[in-house]
């Protein structure tokens, strides 16, 4: 009875398991339109035959597809690709340039076929309602299906057969036999045991080989005899976990060693980032004040950043960030202050230098800007950047300040042709102030 009614759960987990999978595979292709459809409906309506066999050919290679039928109500862009139905709804099979091929698919399932059909109409700007095109059938099998049930089919099997049999074994060669009577004689010992003075027991086993019963009555009885070592391996217990615990706190601690690096760094180029760049410039400036030294600030902009990130990519702004601050940090000395304030915008901060010489920093590293080569794909990629130099007057002034005349000599630069040095100083002059 076990037996017939484990094959009969088991023949009905599997025809569920197949229902469940079937409907996922219907669920996963009625999702496939409003990823491909706009792109299909524009090749149609452009007549693009090679963008529409790329796509297609994409939606192609998706685990869950096996066809796919494209009919155009001018005929024009029909295009079959796998396996398909004719008007006769046989199975037939194109390869990847819609000619007709020999079969391709074999194996239980791989003729059954199930569709689904969605229209592709096009709505562009000049027209205020949508214009029919015509029709795309995608098509899976109940080969798909199996093959990802498959695993899971043999393990269901492998496992009610092993339980069943094992099961049965238990039940009529062992269980009634050889253990009823000693796990109640255990049983009964270990109810009548004293809680506070246990002490070992022994069965009337009518058999010497090892067997559960005689493993579990020697680890009942090594248990018994370990209680009285209790206190001793607690002790040990405590000390271990003082232990841990002092490691523990060793590992918090440089945890939050490295939590606070990274909140003073900027992740991508490794530099300060804002809140570390005004936090040491504020600190830099109050030393000069004290000890009477120059301190110059360059301003610093990639120029074209966001044509250069539309046109090759994120990827590529990221290596252009990252080459600019490593020429920023060989170029420098390590007491300048580099830090990167927001986007492509960057600062440093040269103590102990005057803005005539601080110029010719920045002059100097536009030029090395200038020179880096970055690679996209087959060809090279330069950029360039415009600068702003200030320097820090007489008397009291603020990070803020300096960031401010900094950036006005900054908007200049980019004003007036880019890829330039431009002095605070001159365009005060310029304007009468001082």
């Amino acid at each position: 009875m076990y037996f017939l009614v484990a094959v009969l759960v088991t023949v009905i987990q599997l025809y569920k398991e197949y229902e469940n999978t079937k409907t996922e595979f219907y669920n996963e292709i009625q999702t496939l339109p409003s990823t491909f459809g706009k792109g299909i409906s524009d090749s149609v309506w452009t007549y693009n035959q090679e963008l529409l066999q790329s796509i297609l050919q994409g939606m192609y290679n998706l685990p869950i597809v096996v066809g796919i039928k494209v009919d155009t109500l001018d005929q024009k862009m029909d295009f079959q690709i796998g396996a398909v139905f004719n008007e006769q709804r046989q199975v037939e099979y194109y390869d990847p340039n819609g000619l007709p091929t020999e079969q391709i698919l074999t194996g239980l399932g791989s003729q059954a076929l199930f569709d689904h059909k969605f229209p592709i109409y096009y709505q562009g700007p000049a027209f205020d309602q949508t214009i029919p095109l015509g029709t795309v059938t995608l098509y899976s099998n109940d080969q798909l299906v199996f093959e990802r049930l498959k695993y899971g089919f043999i393990l269901i099997l492998i496992n009610s057969i092993i339980k069943t049999c094992m099961l049965w074994f238990i039940i009529y060669f062992f269980i009634n036999k050889y253990l009823g009577k000693p796990l109640k004689e255990f049983t009964l010992k270990i109810h009548r045991q004293d809680p506070q003075s246990p002490k070992p027991i022994d069965l009337a086993i009518n058999w010497t080989d090892e067997n559960e019963l005689i493993i579990l009555k020697d680890s009942y009885n090594q248990m018994i005899q370990r209680v009285n070592k209790n206190q001793l391996e607690l002790l040990q217990l405590n000390q271990e976990l003082d232990e841990k615990i002092k490691a523990r706190t060793q590992d918090l601690e440089l945890a939050k060693e490295k939590a606070e690096q990274l909140a003073y760094t900027d992740p991508l180029t490794k530099l300060c980032n804002r809140r570390a760049f005004f936090d040491s410039g504020k600190q830099l400036l109050n030393q000069a004040g004290t000890q009477h030294f120059s301190i110059s600030l360059i301003m610093i902009d990639l120029d074209n950043f966001k044509t250069l990130n539309d046109t090759y990519g994120h990827a590529l702004g990221d290596q252009t960030l990252i080459a600019f601050a490593d020429v920023l940090k060989s170029s420098l000395s390590s007491t300048d202050i580099i830090g990167r304030l927001g986007g492509e915008e960057f600062a440093v901060i040269l103590p102990d230098i005057g803005e005539y010489e601080a110029l010719h920093v920045a002059d100097s590293l536009r030029q090395k800007i200038s020179q880096i080569e970055l690679t996209h794909d087959v060809s090279s990629v330069y950029f360039t950047a415009s600068m702003g130099v200030t320097e820090k007057p007489l008397r009291g002034t603020t990070i803020d300040l300096l960031l401010a005349q900094a950036d006005k000599a900054l908007y200049f630069s980019k004003h007036h042709g880019r890829n330039q040095v431009t002095a605070y100083s001159t365009l005060a002059e310029a304007s009468g102030v001082r």
